[in-house]
């Protein structure tokens, strides 16, 4: 048997368990033959390799439209390329089983070395698809289950139209907003693009918010057992209660009318409801925690999980949407329950008779997507780093929080009268704590609050208090909550829609958004640049293009590609030659100056590691530039105008060669960035 896996680390795993020796680019023993991709072997051509014209970027050669799509060879991996397609020849004929990561992206990486093998009978290949980290009972079990690999062809489907369509998407829409503006180019993306319209449009909101005052009039009832709450004044007007922005003189006569007065009446709905805790984590839930704990970016969570799977072997594997375990897992979750209870305290909360087939907020295979959910598989050793700790910490708190009880409480809605004004306030009384017994106080931000219980006859109002407010806009989006929409985004009528991207591709579309200088982060919130903004007018001007930056629109396609893979690139292509052939007006893009060259007088931008001098292209060229870090200090834009009118930065905290700190301003002097020391 020949077994093709994704990654060097998982054929080692595959060639121990089974006993194969390692050769030069594969593993071969006991009957198997086991070799290994190193990612994506193969890529889409470059344009110029269909045409050479193309190698020139020129508006009149848009759209860029292959009749048939090739590959080449990545050039960093050539001879394992080699190596690969040689071995699949050789054995095309035998069993051959397929052990790419179990997913679409994994998928795709199988079928194009398949493709380039040039195999088309694939009758006798099975695929291996597994969730549970490589162990040698995982690996056995997983190649005596495997399924014909024909039964994957809608997801190799789904896996080839999305990756040409976003080739079509980037080559031509990169050009046509690149072509008469300065590098670097405006790289424009199906996904990324509409993520970053949904960044640049809460920056929007928030800047063109209009903050307006308002006033609450807090109340405190106290019951005859001494038990107190808090209520807010309705007003009349509005039927709101708290909310106040005009009629003050209501709201003081109220002061002045009830304080000290007991309750004339009381109105009273109370519901019983039961709050089950979170569903066990996907890779975007561990991205969230991770980010909103630790501070982590979504790309290095990733990486993290991707260790603990692959190297420590302590966790399912990462890259999955789902957030249940199958109908079959019960006995998995089980045993992993019993290994591990001994390594959390959280596990004294959990009550084991959850863990049974007939509880669907663990178990459901209806909800289940090419892999279960996050689970950890074993301890995680003493090898582990310190950030590969934090991030198992999470999975394993998620692990035994979900099978704890629900948390039971009445939600009591009260109304109470006094003379003519109404106090509301909804509190909950706990009924069963439940899985928040778990929780530790500063954890829980509760809006609502809890008591075991409240009398709420003949209560009477002890105290009040004014509160000076101002209503807020949306917060802004930080790494965290944007992964929480691109999960769930929302449309103009607040529909729910499609996610944008994959779990495992939404890191990547962040990471690149920020690489192409369209985002930047300052305290952890995120604001679109000067350049993500000037991508986003230039394409509003196009009435197609504009599309591109419609989070409805991107879902939509999102949606159509999981129906028909075949339609959804046909579209594509259709959308891609219309939009370029449309034509719009079209600006060129100017970046801040941030002052005047001190060797040549023109204007100093802002660029990826630096700012620089923004004739450089000219002839004789300009070398003035600044790095963006000197001496392990950070230089700032309003450093880089204090230099350029002859003013010296505050102090740095530097290192020297040797690592040894030490402190001094930065100053130019002939055109190049001195140290100025504390005399």
């Amino acid at each position: 048997m020949l077994i093709l896996c994704e990654k060097p680390s998982v054929a080692k795993d595959f060639a121990t368990a089974l006993g194969a020796s390692g050769k030069k680019g594969y593993y071969e023993g006991a009957g198997y033959i086991i070799t290994y991709c190193v990612g994506h072997l193969f890529e889409l051509n470059p344009p110029e390799t269909y045409d050479p014209r193309y190698k020139k970027w020129s508006l009149s050669d848009l759209p860029i439209i292959p009749q048939e799509f090739h590959y080449t060879v990545n050039t960093s991996t050539a001879e394992q390329a080699t190596k690969v397609k040689a071995l699949l020849k050789r054995h095309s004929d035998d069993e051959v089983l397929v052990a790419t990561d179990a997913g679409r992206e994994g998928e795709l990486i199988a079928r194009i070395v398949l493709q380039e093998a040039g195999i088309k009978d694939i009758s006798r290949f099975r695929r291996f698809w597994v969730s549970e980290a490589l162990t040698k009972e995982v690996i056995i079990s997983g190649i005596q289950n495997a399924k014909p690999l024909a039964e994957y062809n809608t997801l190799s489907a789904q896996g080839f139209a999305r990756q040409k369509a976003d080739w079509l998407v980037g080559m031509n829409f990169t050009r046509y907003m690149s072509i008469g503006n300065p590098p670097p180019a405006f790289s424009v993306g199906r996904v990324q693009t509409a993520v970053l319209a949904a960044v640049a449009g809460r920056n929007a909101e928030i800047k063109n918010f209009i903050p307006e005052p308002y006033k609450e009039l807090v109340a405190s009832v106290q019951s005859k057992e001494g038990i107190t709450i808090k209520a807010l004044l309705e007003n009349p007007k509005t039927g709101k209660a708290s909310f106040f922005s005009s009629d003050y003189e209501y709201l003081h006569q109220a002061l002045e009318n009830c304080n000290n007065k007991p309750i004339d009446s009381v109105d009273v709905t109370s519901k019983e409801k039961k709050q089950k805790p979170e569903k066990l984590l996907n890779i975007t839930g561990l991205q969230k925690a991770a980010f909103k704990r630790f501070g982590y970016k979504p790309e290095e969570t990733l990486n993290l999980a991707q260790a603990l799977y692959e190297t420590h072997k302590c966790l399912s594997y990462p890259r999955t949407p789902s957030r249940v375990m199958g109908d079959n897992n019960v006995d998995l979750f089980r045993e992993k329950f019993e290994l591990l209870k001994e390594f959390s305290p959280l596990a004294s909360f959990c009550d084991v008779s959850l863990i049974a087939a007939s509880n669907n907020h663990i178990f459901n295979s209806a909800q289940l997507e090419d892999h279960h959910a996050l689970i950890p598989l074993s301890s995680i050793p003493e090898t582990a780093s310190e950030k590969e700790r934090n991030v198992y910490s999470i999975v394993l708190d998620s692990f035994f929080t979900v099978c704890m009880p629900d948390y039971i409480y009445n939600e009591k809605s009260l109304r109470f009268s006094v003379l003519v004004y109404t106090f509301t306030s909804t509190i909950h009384e706990v009924i069963q704590p439940g899985w928040k017994a778990s929780k530790q106080k500063e954890d829980e931000l509760e809006d609502v609050a809890e008591v075991s219980s409240f009398n709420e006859q003949g209560c009477f109002i002890n105290a009040f208090s004014i509160l000076e407010k101002k209503t807020e806009p949306k917060k802004e989006f930080a790494l965290d909550t944007l992964l929480a929409f691109m999960e769930h985004p929302k449309g103009d009528e607040n529909q729910k829609l499609a996610g944008l991207g994959t779990p495992a591709t939404r890191a990547d579309i962040i990471k690149t958004l920020f690489s192409r200088e369209y985002l930047i982060e300052q305290k952890k919130k995120l604001s679109v640049t000067d350049r993500g903004l000037f991508l986003l007018e230039q394409l509003s001007k196009n009435e197609h293009l504009s599309k591109m930056a419609d989070v409805s629109n991107t879902t939509q396609w999102e949606d159509r590609l999981n129906d028909n893979p075949d339609s959804f690139l046909k579209e594509i292509t259709e959308y891609v030659s219309l939009c370029v052939t449309s034509g719009s007006s079209r600006s060129s893009f100017q970046a801040e100056s941030l002052g005047s060259c001190p060797l040549c007088k023109k204007p100093v931008i802002e660029t990826k590691n630096g700012f620089g001098c923004s004739g450089y292209k000219d002839d004789p060229k300009c070398s003035f530039f600044i790095w963006k870090t000197i001496a392990g200090a950070s230089v700032s834009p309003a450093d880089v105008k204090l230099l350029l009118i002859g003013q010296k930065t505050s102090l740095k905290k530097c290192k020297n060669k040797d690592g040894k700190p030490f402190e001094a301003a930065f100053i130019l002097e002939g055109g190049k960035v001195v140290f100025k020391f504390k005399k």
